[in-house]
């Protein structure tokens, strides 16, 4: 004897003989059809399953089921096909033999399309949100308050009983000629079917009418033809779902018939953003997924025919993961999930940490009690926004410099502007319009802006898409070819991708040919009548008692020509040097040197020292080449900025010498003291042609106090 007998109607009954058939339980299933019957056996049940097509009144069915006298009956009909579950669950207590219906998911349920409402009044929102014509079944008394909803009435198309009060409603409410389907019921389904194809049909709405108003051959006309129907007033269908069928089984039997739960995720690249763009991959991808994860914007255009969640992080995505899960336990085992990412899933993209996430979820779930699990993932590439701009403005990225500035921290901002003056183009992902702005104003406020073209693409791909444009003296080929705007006083929000192009680049500090020590020659620097350059070998033995260790902030006070910056730029890496010079024409020539020299990481700063440095960051290092006859003051707030600074002054003049001996010698009062402090005279003389000789020309004795601030005890 048989130990199951299964009523089957659905999806979900062809499924549970399928596993019966696997666990080799005897079980005899009943469908109505031949064609039913045949599209069990063709399932591959297994010997131990039983096959019993037509149909059977309730006393037939009561004989058959005291004919096998199983352990359980299970109900596996369609969930519309009411009379049908009423003679089961009566015959099998006039065998007394247990019965459990299976209830099968249909609320809600886009795969399927059925829809169920309470009221008419909450089917109207949804056929708006839809395309394709409407079929309203639902009588006379709601045509008018369907057909009075915006963009309603030109689509709907109502069955009616051919009566004159029927026909003059429908004329008041707008609906007229072809749009009436005067007939007089009841409507087999094949009669649905070919009103359905008649007048190509998409949405049908009717009441849960029950057996006697057509109700089941409605839907069951709608599910052939691919049709979605809205049920109004649609109860709760009784029973349990698929998975606790298994388990009530289960326990039942003596047998594990969970079934394996198959999990699909496609990460998949969406483009700059138009549906054009998109990879035929993607869309496959997209079309055979049951539900969509994504930003807003990009799963938008599916929300009428998937079930989409507006996620993208892992940690948002996995609860929702896990119900899905859940829920395919109930149902469809085969779970297809796509999460859409805007560009391209291997650039600049959320791929890499959601693939750590499902990873990690995936041995989580194997290794818990809730039932078998199978997992895979696939990564889908799409157009990056990099490439569609480049493309735009007709330029080559593949030896650009590629960056992303969304969601960065300050730090990385300014590690990426760095990089702006070294490439000859770069292109850069934004956060938006804030980002394209700070760009916009960091070139113009370079040195040589013009050397810089900046293009901002706005909403690439979209209608609305622009490319706004500042461009320097030579904007670069291809790119005067570009539909280019300038650039608003005010730009509008949304998506933006940049390219920066760069004239004039400068060597970046890891590939520029360092010098290693100093010793600059004087010959190498720019020089004017009138504005003083420190001698050579003074600078290398100031250099040298500065004591540079990197990372440093160094001040130059009283830059001159700009020889101790100049020298430190060449020299160091990882430092701010900050020039400080407050004659206008001799901060010029800083700059011009610092330029001829390739001196990276120097700042000029025009102002008269205190003042000028108040601002900049605390120093490590100072030297200070020209005081203008204020050094007290300049230490004095030189020590309140930064009390542990090492500081270096050369000294020319009787003057300067002479503070430096008063703060060697502590006779002038100071908040501060100095410590590891060294004096040095330094007296050079430089050969010169007398005549056949040589002979020695003596220049002027040079002092240089080096030291270390430090606290006076008790402060």
């Amino acid at each position: 004897m048989n130990q199951v007998f299964l009523f089957a109607g659905t999806t979900e009954g062809r499924r549970l003989a399928r596993r019966l058939g696997a666990a080799e339980i005897g079980t005899m299933v009943s469908v109505a059809t031949e064609y039913g019957a045949l599209v069990l056996e063709e399932a591959g049940l297994g010997d131990t399953v039983q096959v019993l097509h037509g149909r059977m009144d309730q006393a037939e069915m009561t004989a058959a089921i005291r004919k096998e006298m199983p352990k359980i009956v299970v109900d596996a009909t369609h969930p519309y096909a009411i009379e049908a579950s009423e003679n089961i669950r009566a015959a099998a207590e006039q065998a007394g033999v247990p019965y459990l219906r299976l209830k099968r998911k249909t609320k809600d349920s886009p795969e399927r399309k059925v829809f169920r409402f309470s009221e008419i009044s909450e089917v109207i929102p949804a056929l708006q949100r839809t395309t394709g014509n409407i079929l309203l079944t639902t009588g006379v008394s709601t045509v008018a308050e369907i057909a009075e909803a915006e963009g309603l009435r030109e689509r709907l198309f109502v069955r009616v009983l051919p009566g004159e009060e029927s026909l003059r409603k429908c004329e008041e409410a707008g609906i007229r000629g072809r749009q009436i389907i005067a007939m007089q019921g009841p409507f087999s389904q094949e009669m649905n079917r070919a009103t359905i194809h008649a007048y190509d049909i998409r949405h049908l709405v009717t009441k849960q009418s029950g057996h006697s108003g057509g109700f089941s051959e409605k839907v069951f006309a709608a599910q052939e033809t691919e049709t979605a129907v809205y049920i109004i007033g649609a109860p709760e269908e009784d029973g349990v779902p698929y998975a606790e069928v298994l388990d009530r089984l289960g326990e039942l039997l003596d047998v594990d018939l969970r079934d394996t739960v198959t999990v699909t995720i496609s990460l998949v690249g969406m483009g700059p953003g138009h549906s054009g763009y998109l990879t035929e991959k993607a869309k496959r991808n997209i079309r055979e997924a049951d539900v969509l994860f994504g930003a807003p914007r990009l799963i938008e255009p599916y929300q009428t025919e998937k079930k989409t969640y507006p996620y993208y992080r892992g940690e948002e995505i996995l609860p929702r993961l896990e119900n899905l899960l859940q829920e395919a336990r109930q149902g469809d085992p085969h779970v297809r999930v796509a999460v859409l990412l805007s560009g391209d899933s291997g650039f600049y993209s959320g791929a890499a940490g959601l693939i750590f996430y499902l990873t990690n979820w995936r041995r989580r779930m194997l290794l818990s009690d809730t039932g078998k699990l199978e997992m895979q993932i696939n990564t889908v590439p799409g157009i990056s926004s990099v490439a569609f701009l480049a493309s735009r403005l007709q330029d080559h990225w593949d030896s650009a410099y590629v960056a992303s500035l969304h969601g960065q921290d300050e730090e990385t901002r300014k590690e990426v502007l760095r990089h702006l003056s070294y490439e000859k183009r770069s292109y850069l992902l934004t956060s938006g319009k804030e980002d394209v702005e700070r760009l916009l104003a960091w070139i113009r406020e370079e040195e040589e802006p013009e050397k810089y073209s900046m293009y901002a693409g706005y909403q690439l791909s979209y209608p609305e898409e622009m490319i706004f444009a500042e461009e320097g003296e030579r904007p670069g080929i291809g790119a005067e070819d570009a539909r280019k705007v300038p650039f608003p006083d005010i730009l509008p929000e949304g998506l933006y991708t940049v390219m920066i192009r760069n004239n004039a680049p400068g060597i970046p500090p890891e590939k520029r040919e360092r010098q290693a020590l100093a010793g600059l020659s004087n010959d190498e620097y720019l020089q004017e009548r009138g504005v003083p350059i420190t001698k050579e070998e003074i600078r290398t033995i100031a250099l040298g008692k500065l004591r540079v260790k990197e990372p440093a902030v160094i001040y130059d006070i009283g830059s001159g020509s700009g020889s101790f910056a100049a020298e430190l730029g060449r020299i160091l890496v990882n430092s701010e040097i900050y020039a400080i010079e407050k004659e206008p024409a001799r901060a010029e020539l800083v700059r011009r040197n610092l330029r001829h020299l390739s001196a990276e990481g120097v700042t000029v700063v025009e102002g008269e020292a205190p003042e000028a440095f108040r601002d900049l960051p605390a120093p490590t290092h100072v030297i200070i080449g020209g005081s203008d006859g204020n050094l007290f003051g300049i230490l004095s707030e030189l020590f309140k900025k930064s009390v542990n600074a090492r500081v270096v002054i050369p000294a020319v003049t009787l003057e300067t010498k002479t503070e430096l001996a008063q703060l060697l010698s502590g006779t002038v009062t100071t908040e501060y003291t100095i410590q590891d402090a060294e004096y040095v005279e330094v007296n050079i003389s430089r050969n010169r042609k007398l005549g056949r000789y040589q002979s020695l020309a003596a220049e002027n004795p040079v002092a240089i106090l080096s030291f270390q601030f430090g606290r006076r005890p008790g402060a």
